[in-house]
């Protein structure tokens, strides 16, 4: 029961907030347009730096994952003149051994 009544308030808690969300003014109606200006150059400002965070974020693991890579694909080339572990020996066929 008291399941049911936490859910019920958690339902009508997010349809009251989504109720005011929709009914309230918007903040541009009452705006000036030297105020909308202001604010839009502040908002363009901010969003140049979360871009340019983001572009020398992305750039930083860009080159981890290429080093990464190359450092793997260097560990993984085998050494001219040694031979590879995981490789198969050929095997000896039977007439091979019955000649010695």
């Amino acid at each position: 029961m008291a399941a049911i009544l936490t859910v019920i308030l958690i339902v009508g808690g997010a349809i009251g907030a989504l109720i005011y969300m929709i009914g309230r003014p918007n903040r541009y109606s009452k705006m000036t347009d030297q105020e909308f200006e202001e604010d839009a150059k502040r908002g363009s400002i901010l969003g140049a730096v979360v871009i340019g965070l983001e572009h020398s974020l992305r750039r930083r693991e860009a080159e981890y994952m290429i080093e990464e890579k190359l450092r793997i694909d260097k560990d993984a080339t085998p050494v001219a003149g040694e031979p590879p572990e995981n490789t198969l020996q050929p095997k000896r066929m039977p007439a091979e051994d019955s000649s010695k």
